[in-house]
């Protein structure tokens, strides 16, 4: 009789264990098309760099308001809108976790060669979302809030204040953006303790985690030499070219040595070589007519443990031993980041580990060949790492067809929801009083 009455009420029970599963499933379905839908929507505002961010400014009241979360948006340059969601914890005495994005993108057009308007969001039959931003770094803007949508619907407590950071002039170098935010009350009422930031994606299963950043390095070579008719035959070291052909050479010297140490180094690690490229020549008036002034652009990213001093030595050595009339000057010259420890008495790195652990995905620290925003909040004493959940993926970041595929995207946003929870409950005993201990040079 037992036995049997169990079956009968197990039979009972069966329809409704069936309806609250399917029902969940569909509910994650729905979640998921929504998620893919807003970042579709996000995709088709233009957001090209130095263009108007009102637009994705008013994107992001709408989901604050939606969700009664309060938000701020501040200026510190005219025009370059810095946005700020907060996401409320128990213990507004710790350190709170900050998760920044940057809302501008580079340039795109369908003349470069997009199979589709990139800035349609269009969805293909393969599942692969299109459009500028979708992997630098809209998509993670749109996780981060995901993330913590799905955090609150299921009222998971969080201990520590969550803020969502959106940064204009990213793409630029952020003077207008990370650079003064970092200097303003706004960011020193916030209390930070640990910033997330953009990572890449990568062509094999697992994440990279951005530990360190390397520094940008922008210089514009100003050579001047006799002006004269193209058909007179000055000597060469007297004419603006010559003496910016041996400004070339000496520099590709130096890249050559670069690029022997670039073929050597580890995937995981861009710290080992410096990289210098020659993206600008600007010379001349006429056809016929020797120019006075030739004008080149270099773009360097310095090794970790490059000396910026001696390096900078280096440079204006370089220019000397040109030629006469040669001048350099920076158009942009950051200080070396330090980088964030990624060890096991680390707790910040720890929650991340333990997370993607639970999450089934593999997390590797590494060291990239360029640059984010992180580089400027390490150098303002705070801890980061750059993490952008797009493993098995193409790495199209600034490229023509830049996309990401909805699975990957959603699978993204329930990495995320692990991730914030445990950053976001790390508690106050487990860490340092100042930020600053979990950062080291790399460089002197």
């Amino acid at each position: 009789m037992t036995e049997i009455f169990r079956g009968e009420k197990m039979m009972t029970y069966i329809p409704i264990l069936l309806a609250v599963l399917l029902g969940s499933q569909g509910q994650a379905k729905v979640a998921d098309s929504d998620a893919v839908k807003l970042l579709q929507k996000y995709v088709q505002i233009n957001t090209v760099t130095t263009s108007d961010l009102t637009k994705a400014v008013d994107f992001w009241k709408q989901l604050a308001a939606e969700d009664n979360l309060p938000i701020s948006v501040h200026e510190y340059t005219p025009g370059y809108p810095v946005v700020i969601i907060k996401w409320a914890g128990t213990d507004d005495s710790l350190d709170s976790i900050m998760l920044n994005s940057h809302m501008d993108v580079v340039p795109a057009a369908m003349s470069d060669g997009w199979t589709y308007d990139p800035f349609s969001g269009h969805l293909d039959t393969n599942g692969d979302i299109y459009g500028r931003g979708t992997q630098d770094m809209k998509s993670v803007s749109i996780q981060y809030y995901m993330a913590l949508r799905r955090l609150k619907a299921n009222n998971i407590p969080l201990l520590r204040n969550v803020y969502m950071t959106l940064m204009p002039d990213e793409e630029l170098g952020a003077e207008n953006g990370m650079i003064p935010f970092l200097k303003s009350q706004e960011f020193l009422d916030m209390n930070v303790g640990l910033e997330l930031d953009e990572g890449t994606s990568y062509p094999i299963p697992f994440i990279p985690v951005f530990y360190q950043d390397k520094v940008v390095w922008q210089i514009r070579v100003d050579c001047y030499g006799i002006s004269a008719h193209g058909s007179t035959f000055p000597t060469t070291d007297s004419t603006a070219t010559g003496k910016c052909n041996n400004v070339i050479n000496r520099f590709f010297q130096f890249r050559d040595e670069q690029y022997a140490l670039y073929g050597k180094a580890a995937q995981d690690n861009a710290g080992g070589y410096t990289s210098i490229n020659l993206n600008r020549i600007n010379a001349g008036t006429a056809d016929n007519v020797i120019p006075s002034h030739v004008s080149l652009v270099f773009d360097m990213r310095l090794g970790n443990t490059v000396d910026t001093e001696e390096f900078d030595a280096t440079l204006h050595k370089w220019i000397s031993e040109a030629g006469e009339n040669i001048t350099l000057t920076y158009i942009l010259k950051n200080q070396q980041s330090p980088a964030t420890y990624t060890n096991t008495t680390t707790p910040y790195w720890t929650a991340i580990t333990t997370a993607a652990a639970s999450a089934g995905v593999i997390v590797a620290p590494i060291l990239p060949p360029g640059s984010t925003d992180a580089r400027h909040v390490r150098n303002a004493g705070y801890p980061a790492y750059g993490v952008s959940p797009m493993p098995s993926t193409e790495l199209l970041l600034h490229s023509v067809n830049e996309r990401l595929n909805k699975n990957t995207f959603t699978k993204g946003i329930s990495f995320y929801e692990k991730v914030i929870k445990n950053l976001a409950n790390v508690p106050g005993s487990a860490t340092a009083q100042n930020p600053v201990a979990y950062l080291y040079k790399t460089a002197e």
